[in-house]
């Protein structure tokens, strides 16, 4: 018996929620990326904004694609890119909230 939730199978929704906690780290690494350039204003703070920026966009237009084209998924396993991406995104949150 497959999942299937809104016409998504069970890979889809994984890798949905996958990138929805990508958005999340992005969103906390911007928040904090922004408060520092705030502060310091430098130019590798700039390039950090832009960095999870663009990361940003990614991850919302990989679950847009996710939801319009049904067959985004058959055959790749793209949703192993968004866990390592996401393991990433984690230890980078926790160095830079600790610094």
């Amino acid at each position: 018996m497959a999942i299937e939730l809104l016409g998504l199978s069970g890979i889809k929704i994984l890798a949905i929620a996958i990138e929805l906690g990508n958005i999340l780290l992005l969103s906390g690494l911007l928040y904090l990326y922004i408060k520092s350039y705030k502060e310091i204003k430098i130019g590798f703070t700039t390039g950090l904004i832009i960095f999870a920026s663009l990361l940003l966009i990614k991850s919302v237009s990989t679950i847009v694609f996710l939801f319009t084209d049904p067959d985004i998924l058959i055959g790749r396993p793209v949703y192993i890119g968004g866990i390592i991406e996401l393991i990433a995104l984690a230890i980078l949150l926790k160095i830079t909230w600790d610094y």
